[in-house]
């Protein structure tokens, strides 16, 4: 009686089991999706552009919808005959070097680029200076003219004797 109710509940699942479960997966070519030459030339400019809202994405690589957007004024930019150039300065107009994904060595913006450089020569000439420091405090003379028991070599060996004296 058991192997009767497995045998009509397997045939029962097999019945409606989806007809995709038992067809051959046909072996399919991956797509090769050639790019055109607007698609290049969007994927260029975008990439040089900041998203405004993901900040660390460019906006070729965002999906956030200003990124988008973007994008669809690029590719409008470019049909129109605008030069990469334009449409980056078209940007930076808009919205300011930020949107720049690697801002200019320009005006006051070296700073940017020449602060680490200075901080790192800066940290290197202070480190410097400590070891130099560290190395003469241990071959100072004046440490050297005593001996084992703290007394200094200008002593005469009466006053030596004297301080001994004292001591015992």
């Amino acid at each position: 009686m058991k192997q009767l109710i497995a045998f009509i509940c397997i045939s029962v699942s097999l019945v409606f089991a989806p007809s995709s479960l038992f067809a051959a997966e046909k072996a399919q070519a991956p797509q090769v999706r050639i790019e055109s030459e607007l698609e290049k030339k969007i994927r260029i400019v975008a990439s040089m552009l900041r998203c405004p809202v993901c900040q660390g994405e460019s906006v070729y690589d965002s999906h956030a919808d200003v990124a988008v957007e973007m994008k669809r004024l690029i590719a409008d930019k470019i049909k129109a005959g605008q030069s990469n150039e334009e449409i980056l300065t078209y940007f930076k107009d808009r919205y300011g070097n930020f949107i720049l994904m690697e801002p200019p060595t320009e005006g006051l913006h070296w700073v940017i680029w020449v602060f680490p450089i200075f901080m790192a020569l800066l940290g290197a000439l202070f480190l410097f200076q400590n070891l130099k420091a560290s190395a003469q405090d241990i071959k100072d003379p004046h440490l050297d003219n005593f001996d084992q028991d703290g007394q200094s070599d200008d002593l005469s060996t009466e006053e030596v004797t004297d301080i001994k004296e004292l001591r015992l």
